[in-house]
Formats: structure tokens, C-alpha cells, sequence
């Protein structure tokens, strides 16, 4: 223990001088770096300063002169004036940042109070937080303060300058080293990223050229694609060409059988052949030609059907005995007909007999109403028609019966129901002469009814 003791003292008496200047060293300033390493930088620049300079620190003086001097920054002329009262010649500063590359800058400014000017603004860049070791931080120290080294240590022992010349031989060896192996790394690292370029390279060539082969047989395949559906729009066209040349010639031929077809129809109309020509019609209209011919077979269809139902209702009302069945059709009948055939029909010919009949039918509807007026009027339009009608000639030949009968039921319908008796003995009037006997018994009994 007291060897130990001996030996401090005889360090202190070689290492510090008898009238060294003092340098202040300031709070070191760190951005951009966790607190930990912060720290840990932090106190080795304080070791590093202090250990082998006449050193105070932010430490020893108190917050308020610690915040005042602070604002001075590296401005010589502020320090002079706020330290005045200071004990310290010198004034070392310090500033510790991270840039984004993760490297770490140490950049250490001396202020002469004496000079009022920095003297030494010493910049180093590390790599990382941890190359920044308290040797290191030593080396950049020393070479910062080395203008002023002998005032603020005074003179130096031999042996220990020695030795710390070989201290700091061995840390240039250790710095070349690191150096040349950082090189080294380095090296190694752009060499493999100048072979990892050439394999991208490779890559992206292989990638293009297979990119290429593909868009050849893509192509390619398109070609034939487009080949084979250009050889298939001609197959269909000429599928198309011979359907239409076929259809053209079918539709030809359609046209020469709607003709013949629509002509035999006529034919059977003539003939009187009403129900086949119907039948014939409703089949031929089933042929199609997409010509003129097409319009007439439908329009002869029509007629011959319109014509029918008209025809039909004629027949009906003949076998009956309905005279508006007969009546109402037979013009419109007479008229379809003429338009299938000109000239008309067979039922052309037989119209007037059929017309005949509806009249003799209303005659008799008209009689057994008690409209001898009308009936009389039907009776003779009959005669007109169909002068052979011996139905109708036997009213008109047997006239004077009608009118005795009329005039009977006029006298029973006096009492009870004498306007019915005045409309008989008007009808008499109508229909004998004014020399007939009836004629002047009806007048004379109006006469009395009236007054």
C-alpha cells in the first residue's frame, strides 16, 4: 500500500508543472445518440481530458455560470467576457452527432481566452458508437490540445514520453490495421456486390430473353390463331354463299309452286270447289318464296277465307230459314267472290236463288208478326229476284185471302185492342187498290175508330 502511495506521488510530481494554465472542458454536446452511449462517450471525453491535462470541468462550477458561459457557443469574445472571473486559460468544446449512415462524428474546439480566438477545431468521423473508445478519444485529444500541451502540462518525464510515444506508435499500428482490415471489408463487400450486380445482370438478361422466346411463341401462336380463324370465316362465307346460292334457288322454286299453287286454287273456286280451295290455300301458304308471290297467296287466303265464313253463314240461314243470316252475308259474299274469280263463281250464279229464299224467309217472319206491309215488300222483292218462287207467287195470287184474314182478326181487336185493329186496317190500305171491297171497309172502319 505505501509502495503503491510512493508511486502516485512521484507520478504527480513528474506529470504536473509547477505553473500549468488550467483548461476548462464544457459539458459535452451528443445528438442523435441513445442516452447509454450518450453517456458512455461523455465520460470517455472527460477521462480522456482530464486524466492528462490541468482540466476543471462543467462539473465543478455551478448551474447558473454553467448556463451563462453555455450560450456562448464557439464565439471567443463571449467566453473572454463571461469567464473573466474565472480560474481557467483555456476552453475546450465538444460535439458528439450520428449522422444517418449511423457513423459518429467527434468534433473537439479549443478557445485561447489569452488569444480571445479558437486555435484548434479537430473533427474525426468513427464508424460506429463502439469504435469510439476512450483510446481513441485519447489520440483525438491529444492531437487537439497539442499547441498548448506543454503549458497545461508543464515539463514532462522522458520515460513517460517515451513510453506514451510508444503508446501512441502502438495505437497507430492498431489504427493502420483496422484500418487496412476496414479496407479490406470493404473491399470484400463491393466485391460481392459487384458479383451479386453480374448475377442480377445475368438474371435480368435470362429474364429478357426468355421474356423474348415467350413473346415469339405468343406471337406465333397468335399468327396461327388468326390463320386458322381466317380460314374458318371462309369456310363459314362459303357455307354462307352456297346457303344463299340454295336458298336463292329454293325460293326461286318456291315462287314457280306458290304460283301454280295459288292458279289450281282459283281453279277449284271456279269449279265451286269451296272447301278443297280452302284447304288447297292453307297449304301452298305454308311455302314461303320472300317475293311478291308470297303477298298474293296471303291475300287470296284471306279472301277465300273471309269468303267461307260469309258463305257458311248464307247456308246456314237458307237451311233454317234465317233471313238476316242470308241477307246481311249475301252482298259481302257476292263481292268476295267476284274479287277471287272475275265474273264470280258458281255461287255467283246461285246468289239470286239464295237471295231469293232469305226474302221469302223475312216474308213469313214479317206475316207472322202481323207486318203485312213488310212481309208484303219481302214477298215481292222475292219475285223480283226469283220469279219461279211459287211460295211467293201464292201470296200475291191469293192476296184477297190475306186481306179478308187481316181484316177478320181487325174486327176481333176493335173491342179490346183497338189500336192493333187501326195498324191491320192500315195495312189493308197498302196493300189492295182502293176499288177493292176490303179497301173501302177498312177505310170506313178507321173512320169510326179515329172518330
Amino acid at each position: 500500500m505505501k509502495k503503491k502511495l510512493f508511486t502516485l506521488v512521484l507520478m504527480a510530481l513528474f506529470v504536473l508543472p509547477a505553473y500549468a494554465d488550467t483548461l476548462f472542458l464544457m459539458k459535452p454536446v451528443v445528438k442523435e445518440i441513445d442516452k447509454s452511449d450518450a453517456d458512455k462517450i461523455t465520460s470517455a471525453i472527460e477521462s480522456a481530458v482530464t486524466s492528462n491535462y490541468n482540466t476543471i470541468t462543467y462539473r465543478d462550477l455551478s448551474k447558473g455560470k454553467i448556463n451563462k458561459l453555455g450560450k456562448c457557443g464557439m464565439k471567443a469574445e463571449c467566453w473572454v467576457e463571461k469567464a473573466e472571473d474565472e480560474d481557467f486559460q483555456y476552453v475546450l468544446l465538444s460535439l458528439v452527432a450520428m449522422n444517418e449512415d449511423e457513423e459518429v462524428k467527434v468534433r473537439f474546439v479549443l478557445i485561447s481566452l489569452e488569444d480571445e480566438d479558437v486555435i484548434e477545431d479537430n473533427s474525426k468521423v468513427y464508424d460506429d458508437v463502439d469504435s469510439v473508445s476512450e483510446k481513441r478519444l485519447n489520440s483525438q485529444v491529444k492531437k487537439t490540445l497539442a499547441s498548448v500541451a506543454g503549458s497545461l502540462k508543464g515539463k514532462k518525464n522522458s520515460e513517460l514520453e517515451k513510453r506514451m510515444k510508444k503508446e501512441e506508435e502502438r495505437e497507430a499500428r492498431e489504427e493502420a490495421a483496422r484500418k487496412k482490415k476496414l479496407e479490406e471489408e470493404r473491399k470484400k463487400r463491393e466485391a460481392e456486390l459487384e458479383r451479386q450486380k453480374r448475377e442480377e445482370e445475368r438474371l435480368e438478361k435470362e429474364r429478357k430473353r426468355k421474356e423474348k422466346l415467350q413473346e415469339e411463341r405468343q406471337r406465333k401462336a397468335e399468327e396461327a390463331e388468326l390463320a386458322r380463324l381466317e380460314k374458318e370465316r371462309e369456310r363459314r362465307e362459303a357455307e354462307k354463299k352456297k346457303e344463299r346460292a340454295s336458298k336463292k334457288q329454293s325460293l326461286k322454286n318456291n315462287a314457280e309452286k306458290l304460283e301454280r299453287g295459288r292458279e289450281l286454287v282459283l281453279e277449284m273456286c271456279a269449279q265451286g270447289k269451296y272447301n278443297a280451295a280452302i284447304k288447297a290455300i292453307v297449304k301452298v301458304s305454308e311455302t314461303k318464296c320472300e317475293c311478291e308471290e308470297d303477298a298474293k297467296v296471303l291475300a287470296l287466303k284471306t279472301q277465300l277465307l273471309n269468303f267461307n265464313k260469309v258463305r257458311e253463314q248464307i247456308l246456314k240461314g237458307v237451311e233454317v230459314k234465317d233471313a238476316s243470316l242470308i241477307l246481311d252475308n249475301i252482298e259481302a259474299a257476292k263481292a268476295l267472290d267476284e274479287s277471287i274469280v272475275p265474273g264470280g263463281t258458281e255461287f255467283s250464279q246461285k246468289v239470286d236463288k239464295y237471295a231469293a229464299v232469305g226474302y221469302l224467309a223475312r216474308g213469313r217472319e214479317m206475316e207472322k208478326a202481323d207486318k203485312y206491309i213488310e212481309a208484303n215488300e219481302a214477298y215481292e222483292k222475292c219475285l223480283e229476284i226469283d220469279p219461279d218462287k211459287t211460295e211467293c207467287s201464292e201470296w200475291m195470287d191469293q192476296k184477297d185471302k190475306v186481306v179478308k184474314k187481316i181484316y177478320d182478326k181487325a174486327a176481333v181487336m176493335k173491342n179490346f185492342n183497338p189500336t192493333k185493329a187501326k195498324e191491320l186496317l192500315r195495312s189493308i190500305l197498302k196493300l189492295v187498290t182502293a176499288e177493292n171491297d176490303f179497301y173501302k171497309k177498312a177505310e170506313a172502319d178507321l173512320q169510326q175508330l179515329e172518330y
